[in-house]
């Protein structure tokens, strides 16, 4: 199993992507999502790569509390973010 980076096809998660449509970021247009090879297509990044991209994308989109009350919302610290990310990578069995 391999995160990878990749852009939809004609508006489709491509068919080496068998779990798809994670952590987009709007500014390039990409997607994670998980491969069973690391040479299908897209671009290979490790876990460390991963958490990079997701802080990074925080800075401009900040990743909030989830909770009924927009007004309650509260932002998440790095850490956070980062332990999000962490849990994601080992809920997929992916590092």
């Amino acid at each position: 199993m391999a995160i990878i980076k990749y852009t939809l096809d004609n508006k489709a998660i491509p068919s080496y992507i068998s779990d798809g449509g994670y952590w987009g970021d709007v500014d390039d247009e990409t997607l994670i999502g998980i491969s069973e090879s690391s040479e299908s297509g897209g671009e290979t990044i490790s876990q460390a790569d991963l958490i990079t991209r997701v802080l990074d994308i925080h800075t401009r989109y900040p990743f909030v509390t989830s909770v009924s009350n927009i007004a309650d919302e509260t932002e998440l610290s790095n850490s956070e973010v980062t332990e999000l990310v962490n849990n994601w990578c080992t809920a997929k069995g992916v590092s």
